[in-house]
């Protein structure tokens, strides 16, 4: 499997999950909680799939390698607005 499409699969796989899983915990369901952690996993599932491509990139200078590192390890938003914007823009920097 390609590189590129786990990286999408993941991370909208871990976006909806996290989504629905939240949901369903504000209202009490079960299941939340295994939902939450599949969204998790999902999520580091992208993270290690992106830093292996960012780190691995001769294209992009070394700051700019420590600065989607700590977007795509930051906690809340930014992370998921970090893979947003990779995968919309910074991928096309990188990868041919």
């Amino acid at each position: 499997m390609k590189l590129g499409t786990v990286l999408t699969w993941s991370f909208f796989t871990s976006l909806v999950i996290s989504v629905v899983g939240a949901f369903m915990k504000i209202l009490h369901l079960p299941g939340a909680e295994q939902l939450l952690i599949i969204a998790i996993a999902a999520n580091a599932i992208f993270i290690i799939a992106a830093l292996n491509e960012v780190w691995g990139s001769n294209k992009v200078n070394k700051i700019e390698k420590i600065m989607w590192t700590s977007a795509f390890i930051s906690i809340g938003f930014l992370g998921v607005l970090a893979g947003i914007i990779y995968l919309s823009m910074g991928r096309k920097c990188l990868v041919k």
